[in-house]
């Protein structure tokens, strides 16, 4: 398992040992335990037939073993030869008319458990190291990164539009998308960037060990192929994968600011989104088709692609557009502009009233909510428990999506239909007394609590975090405890304790009333 040379031999420069390096701090015992303790049970075994069940119950046994062990192959820079292999699966995407496209299948990759637990516990590292210190990731790069999500990336784009209209300006936004992100990352190339940003000889001898000696088994269709080893990409499926990914194209962001500084970008893995606010639109469209050909041209010599096919351009202002704008990118592709998007799963227009996304959402809430009936109307039928259940699961998972973007109550007539056939109610039932019977809150209190719960964490968030730099200064935490206001978020985890506009005849089902949590 060990090799008697733990270290790779790099050629680096004196500067990367120099006190400007990006601080390491060690491995701790608490983040092995919490790598091990929080890692899902229901994983699929690698050839060693050894789950996180067996390595929990390790743990708790010869935990001292286990804290040795790790924090001396992450200090010596040293990835486990036997933690590299993997088994990659080829599956079929399902309603997919022609199979003979790449596109049609995907790739999972059954990893080694022992080797999951380091690669957490150094993703951690790196995530924490980035929240500290500016110079690793751009501050608006998402994803992988503590507190930070797909509302924030949404959000924070959607409230530069609105300041932009309010300015009475005209925000136009690049959409572009990486393509096939995790399979070109070069290994070179990536040593290279980790060395630029000056960070520890450790940690990039452990990154090389961990990217050099990968060895896989392909399997498809009951067939299995021989073991090859395998050096110029990173696994989609590891734990690690993300963020060493966005540290690779953090220089693209610095390369666009260095020759637009008044140009924006926002990053949730391989989606880029590329705006600038101005009044005249044509300048802000030729500046961004500038900026595009540099992001294209760092593509090329990073061994990155862009897919032409997803890019979309957009422009957020209220008044009458103007459809007849361009970008014409290196490629020669044209990329006209669209009067709506679909950026993260959220549907954007031009006027920012969220009626696409909306109506979109019905359309999805209302099919998934059909099948749930046929599926109720059956000989076996469920209890009012598991009909609950797949209500919350099935529907309140697509009609809550970043409702703290959007926050429009529209779904009220479809949890009516639900409550009413969980029950098997008659129309005239009350809709309070379905509700406290059920125990589901109603639409509108439920969408008010979330949104209070995240502006109460906002309050909570760091300085540095991209969602605070846009908030007002008022708007913090210390302002907050000077007025002594209750910033308590448990308050609003149960309903019942609010104050409901509830009916004169639903009061007198009181008595009933039952905590939810």
């Amino acid at each position: 398992m060990y090799s008697s040379s733990l270290k790779i031999q790099i050629q680096i420069s004196e500067e990367l040992l120099s006190n400007e390096s990006i601080q390491w701090s060690r491995v701790i015992k608490g983040k092995i335990k919490h790598a091990i303790n929080f890692s899902a049970l229901r994983k699929a075994l690698e050839s060693d037939d050894m789950s996180f069940v067996i390595i929990q119950r390790a743990c708790k046994t010869i935990s001292k073993i286990f804290n040795l062990v790790y924090s001396d192959l992450i200090e010596n820079d040293y990835h486990s030869k036997i933690w590299c292999e993997g088994t990659r699966i080829i599956l079929k995407k399902s309603d997919k008319s022609n199979y003979s496209i790449s596109k049609t299948y995907r790739i999972i990759t059954l990893l080694n458990c022992l080797d999951k637990v380091a690669e957490k516990i150094i993703a951690v590292q790196l995530s924490y190291t980035a929240e500290i210190n500016d110079k690793l990731l751009n501050f608006d790069q998402m994803k992988d990164r503590k507190q930070r999500s797909v509302i924030d990336a949404v959000l924070n784009l959607v409230h530069d539009a609105q300041m932009t209209k309010s300015r009475e300006n005209t925000l136009i936004c690049l959409l572009l998308d990486v393509k096939e992100v995790f399979d070109h990352v070069a290994l070179k190339q990536l040593i290279k960037i980790l060395i630029k940003l000056k960070i520890l000889i450790n940690l990039i001898n452990w990154v090389k060990c961990f990217l050099q000696n990968q060895v896989i088994d392909l399997a498809f269709d009951d067939k299995r192929q021989k073991s090859k080893k395998i050096s110029t990409e990173i696994s989609q499926d590891s734990s690690i994968s993300l963020i060493l990914f966005l540290i690779y194209i953090r220089y693209l962001f610095s390369k666009i600011y260095a020759k637009f500084g008044n140009l924006q970008s926002l990053s949730y893995i391989d989606d880029v989104t590329l705006y600038i606010e101005r009044r005249n639109i044509d300048k802000n469209v030729k500046m961004l088709e500038n900026a595009a050909k540099i992001a294209f041209t760092w593509a090329e010599n990073n061994a990155v692609q862009f897919d032409n096919s997803k890019s979309e351009l957009i422009h957020f202002e209220s008044h009458k557009a103007t459809l007849n704008q361009m970008i014409i990118l290196l490629n020669n592709m044209i990329i006209k502009l669209k009067t709506c998007i679909r950026w993260l799963e959220v549907w954007l227009n031009r006027k920012l009233n969220f009626k696409v996304h909306v109506q979109t959402k019905i359309a999805t809430v209302t099919r998934t909510l059909h099948s749930l009936f046929r599926l109720m109307n059956s000989e076996w039928k469920l209890n009012v428990k598991s009909e609950k259940q797949l209500y919350l699961t099935c529907i309140t998972s697509i009609s809550d999506y970043d409702v703290e973007i959007w926050y429009l109550v529209k779904f009220r007539k479809l949890q009516n239909a639900a409550l009413r056939k969980i029950l098997s109610a008659f129309r005239t039932l009350l809709i309070d007394a379905m509700q406290i019977e059920v125990e589901i809150s109603s639409m509108k209190i439920w969408l008010d609590q979330k949104c209070k719960n995240y502006a109460i964490w906002i309050i909570k968030l760091l300085k540095k975090h991209s969602i605070r730099k846009r908030t007002s200064i008022t708007y913090s935490f210390q302002y907050f405890i000077k007025l002594n206001l209750d910033l308590n978020a448990s308050k609003y985890l149960n309903w019942n304790k609010m104050k409901m506009n509830v009916s004169w005849k639903a009061k007198k089902c009181k008595d009933r009333l039952t905590q939810i949590y």
